[in-house]
């Protein structure tokens, strides 16, 4: 009985590592912002994150870029207007509508994203050392949480069978189509 009591603890999840975890992400993230290269640069952190975002997805909206952001659709404009004055993005209207634009960051605003870039890891390997692998380890941790607590959101779980629903019947009619030929 012994046995299979410490056997279920060591795999229960510690709920005060969880809240140490998320407040060491917290404070990291506020610390990033007093370092001197992001005071010394041409962009804030919040800018920063928009031009990181801006890289990997190219033609997005303001809308989703807020809510990648985790930000308010009026705080995206304010980026992106001051993005766009120091030409470190584009903003044009969409081919298919007219009323939405579409934001692209430039070469400018990628060369000054790679620069602090190289800038912040050299700055993170140095402080850490040897460290790296636990805080990989951490960091695949926090998006398996976010995971979870997304997956435990209803509206979510909702809307993620909804679409396996939706894929599931295209699917099936694929299939039929192809069955017919």
């Amino acid at each position: 009985m012994a046995g299979a009591e410490s056997q279920a603890s060591s795999s229960d999840v510690d709920i005060l590592d969880v809240v140490t975890l998320v407040l060491t992400a917290s404070r990291l993230i506020g610390g990033l912002s007093n370092l001197p290269l992001f005071k010394s640069a041409p962009v804030s952190l919040t800018e920063w994150l928009a031009l990181s975002v801006l890289a990997t997805k190219e033609g997005i909206s303001n809308k989703i870029l807020a809510r990648t952001l985790g930000v308010t659709g009026q705080r995206a404009n304010q980026l992106c207007a001051s993005l766009s004055e120091a030409k470190l993005i584009s903003i044009t209207n969409a081919e298919d509508d007219s009323r939405r634009n579409v934001i692209n960051i430039t070469e400018v605003g990628k060369q000054h994203l790679s620069n602090l870039n190289s800038q912040l890891q050299a700055l993170v390997l140095e402080a850490l050392g040897a460290r790296t692998p636990s805080l990989k380890r951490a960091g695949k941790l926090m998006r398996l949480m976010m995971r979870i607590v997304h997956a435990g959101t209803p509206e979510l779980v909702a809307k993620q069978a909804k679409r396996r629903e939706q894929n599931s019947a295209e699917n099936g009619r694929s299939e039929r189509l192809a069955g017919n030929k």
